[in-house]
């Protein structure tokens, strides 16, 4: 149920998906054809991954009015994803060409034939889910609404009312127990893709990796922490990059000037471009 109903919104045919970087990355990815994806609980939203649970307490608080039969279903269902011990980890691209917001950390900005590099990137690893991120918070309780409300019921043929009881009289039922490990492998995933609306501007597209056995994790230093990720490595042929844009930075003709050779070297014609954002530093 989880992967049929999880509604994400995937990048249109002939867009551009742009990949923030700093100077390091973008060297490892022109040059290594490699993206780093980093673990979830270490990106720029202390909340990752947890910003869901507010909208659930909401939604049910909204439609399930017997206080008892919501609290037992959110403890058999969302509460217990805490003691899950899953490791995700996420590479993030953007629909936004020319970010204010993203300048702020990064350097370089790389634009992607959308179709193109996510078949690339399917090509060298598992991708467990992508798909662009939602801030709305209206967005985001009507698509919890739309599980609880109506996939559980239409699943097992019942009302919700119907279910919740049968749990109560029973927390072992077997169509409350389904009930719950449908709910919760659901939000699990949407838990992935709401964030708050404070970063809407990041425009974000996250591709999700779940880490396997014989993934290897690697450490990278960054502001005085280490920062794990694991390398998605594509194959040597070049990259579907259609433009690379500079920040506004100091040095930004050298920047520029440094870039084209390296894309020329490289054997790439794609345009270099500079960002229409003027700051002065």
């Amino acid at each position: 149920m989880s992967g049929r109903q999880v509604k994400l919104e995937h990048a249109e045919k002939g867009s551009i998906l742009y990949h923030y970087t700093k100077s390091n990355g973008i060297n490892g990815i022109i040059n290594y054809n490699c993206f780093w994806a980093t673990k979830s609980d270490f990106l720029n939203d202390p909340n990752e991954f947890s910003h869901i649970q507010g909208i659930i307490e909401d939604v049910c608080r909204e439609n399930i009015k017997n206080p008892a039969l919501r609290e037992q279903f959110l403890k058999d269902s969302i509460y217990a994803v805490r003691e899950k011990n899953r490791e995700y980890f996420v590479l993030s691209f953007s629909k936004c060409r020319d970010s204010i917001t993203m300048w702020s950390e990064f350097g370089y900005n790389i634009g992607f034939r959308s179709n193109e590099i996510i078949a690339r990137i399917e090509e060298a690893a598992e991708i467990a889910y992508h798909g662009l991120v939602v801030y709305d918070t209206r967005q985001q309780k009507q698509l919890i609404r739309r599980i609880i409300c109506a996939s559980l019921p239409h699943l097992l043929h019942m009302p919700l009312d119907a279910i919740l009881d049968a749990g109560s009289r029973d927390p072992r039922d077997g169509n409350y127990l389904k009930a719950c490990r449908k709910f919760q492998k659901t939000a699990e995933v949407y838990a992935m893709f709401f964030k708050h609306e404070g970063f809407a501007q990041e425009q974000e597209y996250r591709f999700i990796f779940k880490k396997q056995k014989d993934t290897t994790v690697y450490f990278r230093p960054k502001d005085g922490f280490m920062l794990p990720y694991i390398e998605i490595p594509l194959s040597e042929r070049n990259l579907p990059i259609e433009e690379i844009m500079v920040a506004p930075q100091n040095h930004i003709d050298l920047a520029k000037n440094g870039m084209e050779y390296m894309l020329q070297t490289k054997g790439y014609d794609a345009d270099v471009s500079l960002s229409n954002i003027k700051l002065r530093y």
